[in-house]
């Protein structure tokens, strides 16, 4: 067997770099995504800037349960019928909106969340403080925090 040169062994090298970055690029672009998921599998009614609705059918519970099974969530919370589901990127909230007894928000996770949008939900759910909550508006059910 004869020896390689320097410069083949360069271009192995290089060779092999490069088949290694199309590999990882094609490895996360198979990572399940929850935003993808939801606009594939659920009809959209209701398109905002922050934030994109979608109708779903079964309780919410139902509805969260199925969304955790395919990708599971970083935290979850119950609050007042709607279930929230928060992921590195985005958050999901379902439960009820006006007429539809079942929908799916999905939000950016930069969005009203990090600036303190949501009443406090537990642990994973940072930051957890209602929005305007250091000046007395209320933050839970019935007005308590």
């Amino acid at each position: 067997m004869a020896a390689m040169s320097r410069t083949n062994l360069f271009w192995l090298a290089g060779g092999l770099a490069v088949g290694g970055i199309v590999c990882l690029i094609l490895g996360i672009s198979m990572l399940p995504d929850i935003r993808t998921h939801v606009a594939e599998t659920y009809p959209a009614y209701s398109h905002g800037a922050q934030a994109t609705s979608y109708e779903c059918t079964g309780s919410p519970a139902e509805v969260a349960d199925r969304l955790a099974d395919y990708k599971s969530p970083e935290a979850r919370a119950t609050d007042r019928g709607s279930e929230y589901l928060r992921y590195n990127d985005d958050i999901v909230i379902v439960g009820p909106d006006g007429n539809r007894p079942c929908t799916i928000r999905v939000e950016d996770i930069n969005a009203r969340y990090s600036h303190g949008g949501f009443i406090f939900l537990g642990p994973g759910f940072f930051p957890g403080s209602p929005a305007g909550g250091a000046g007395g508006s209320p933050g839970g059910p019935g007005g308590t925090k």
